[in-house]
């Protein structure tokens, strides 16, 4: 026996299923797969898919190597950023707390609330604690009627009060005090056709 192993597996012994010397043998050899010939046209196609395949590999090996970094440098610097984030977050609450605030107080005292938080300076009326100073709210709101008289509501218009329907179109009445107005829009239209309920 020879020492080189035959890759096509033992030698027949003569007579024994003879076939002969094997003619125009296409088998295939180990490694002999998909390995186009230099005179191939597949060759070129070939080669150009695999140095695209190494590039590739060696993006991902870079981008996973930038990926472990950032982790590790995100990782060293949690605690700072936590806090940091913490301080933004309470900001920016108390702002809309202050808001708020300013929002309610105008209500009642400017014909638009919200020209209240346009003219108003909302960091200013922030307390030492981070809280909503309502005493500054107060100050600053009398302050801005006093600059803006135009601004203010009418003393003679109640907020709370609904307005007066007057003369909806029925003509002249003899009066048009709230008390002679209907109660309801059904007592409405019982004066309005006359019937008795």
């Amino acid at each position: 026996m020879p020492n080189d192993p035959n890759p096509n597996g033992p030698e027949p012994k003569p007579g024994e299923g003879d076939q002969g010397e094997p003619k125009n043998d296409q088998g295939t050899k180990p490694g002999d797969q998909g390995e186009p010939k230099p005179g191939d046209q597949g060759g070129d196609e070939l080669s150009a898919e695999r140095t695209a395949r190494t590039a590739a590999e060696k993006r991902a090996e870079t981008a996973e190597a930038e990926a472990t970094r950032l982790r590790r440098s995100n990782a060293a610097q949690k605690p700072g950023d936590l806090d940091a984030l913490r301080e933004e977050i309470r900001t920016e609450f108390t702002g809309q707390l202050v808001r708020a605030e300013i929002r309610a107080a105008a209500a009642g005292r400017l014909r638009d609330p919200a020209d209240a938080l346009a003219l108003v300076d909302v960091a200013g009326l922030i307390g030492e604690s981070g809280d909503v100073d309502t005493a500054a709210v107060t100050a600053a709101l009398d302050q801005l009627v006093k600059d803006k008289p135009y601004l203010a509501l009418a003393a003679d218009t109640a907020s709370t009060s609904p307005a007066p329907w007057g003369d909806v179109g029925s003509g002249q009445r003899g009066s048009t005090e709230a008390k002679d107005e209907p109660a309801t829009p059904f007592d409405r239209l019982r004066d309005a056709y006359g019937t008795a309920g």
